[in-house]
């Protein structure tokens, strides 16, 4: 790979923000006393309906397909490349890590913009499924001179347990141990990611590195980590066994005083390419990537008054992630360029 030419690159779903709250499980209750015209539904039906969410995302154009214990699928929300959205062993709730979301049948058609509201979530979900579900109004059907006040929901910052973090000093001891014990699986991953290892020892420093879990190579973040599924054929080429990425890859070497200019890559092993290919010879150039084309808006701040290069992919997915976070980057960056072209 040449310095002004992207690798092949690591698709892992991107990040995007969260689209909307689990309103009807998350929610505290209201301060407001009950009033008249309130709608509620029969809670069997509602069961009912909840049970039936796998056929509901069909329904609503998202192709399921099995994956071990769940069912798995692009996501429905974000440009997605490989299956990231998935539905939890019991068949009533779903997920998706790079858009923070989680929720059931009816958290889902709002999550999705069919639904503002609860009840217009309930009304599509059994419209869609073809159920009459009517609903039953206490006394008469106004609309209450105040609406209800709702209790704040406190922000809860995220943290990793104790047994997680421990999986991940765990995989970074693996590393180390293999990487100086002379373990074969150290030139396997070479050969198979087309990494020398002094490319791998230098990718593998600070606290964003590499570390090896469940007999392969993983990614190591602050707050995360992401394992490689060596299996071609396998159902998912990225797992995220702990936590998620707070910030991107290698994010602590934008911290050092002396780092002028940063490559963003869409994806860890294309960060590695390019330090391979040497444009972190530095001290004053950093080489990061996000985990594929997500990036925080929280990020941006990290990138201040540097000249930041997007690498991301030349595919429909990259060039609108690069436009994305240029539009970000573009008032606290120094510049802001996609490779050879310069944007602000």
């Amino acid at each position: 790979m040449s310095a002004t030419h992207p690798p092949g690159k690591e698709k892992a779903a991107p990040g995007a923000n969260r689209a909307a709250a689990n309103k009807n499980q998350e929610h505290a209750k209201p301060t407001a006393a009950p009033t008249a015209g309130k709608r509620s539904f029969d809670p069997a039906a509602l069961e009912s309906l909840r049970a039936r969410l796998p056929e509901y995302l069909q329904a609503c154009g998202v192709e399921l397909r099995k994956n071990g214990s769940r069912l798995v699928a692009k996501c429905p929300v974000h440009n997605d490349s490989e299956p990231s959205f998935a539905v939890f062993p019991n068949g009533k709730n779903c997920g998706c890590f790079p858009c923070d979301f989680q929720g059931d049948v009816f958290a889902v058609s709002e999550w999705m913009g069919r639904a503002s509201t609860f009840p217009e979530a309930v009304q599509d979900v059994a419209a869609t499924l073809g159920v009459n579900i009517p609903d039953s109004t206490a006394g008469t059907a106004t609309r209450p001179a105040t609406p209800p006040q709702w209790a704040p929901k406190p922000a809860v910052p995220f943290m990793l347990s104790d047994v997680d973090r421990a999986k991940i000093d765990a995989a970074k001891l693996a590393w180390t141990d293999a990487f100086h014990g002379g373990d074969e699986i150290i030139d396997r991953i070479a050969e198979s990611l087309g990494f020398t290892r002094e490319t791998l020892r230098y990718a593998s420093w600070g606290e964003c590195g590499l570390g090896i879990s469940n007999g392969w190579l993983c990614y190591i973040y602050p707050q995360g980590l992401k394992w490689r599924n060596p299996d071609p054929n396998g159902n998912s080429r990225f797992v995220w066994l702990v936590g998620k990425a707070l910030e991107p890859w290698r994010s602590e070497r934008l911290r050092l005083p002396a780092v002028r200019t940063a490559y963003l890559c869409e994806g860890e092993s294309d960060a590695m390419a390019l330090i391979q290919a040497g444009l972190e010879d530095g001290d004053d150039t950093a080489v990061v990537s996000s985990p594929g084309t997500s990036f925080s808006p929280a990020w941006a701040p990290m990138f201040a008054g540097k000249r930041v290069v997007l690498c991301f992919d030349l595919d429909q997915p990259g060039q609108a992630a690069s436009a994305k976070v240029a539009e970000l980057l573009a008032p606290l960056a120094a510049s802001v360029s996609i490779w050879e072209g310069v944007i602000q």
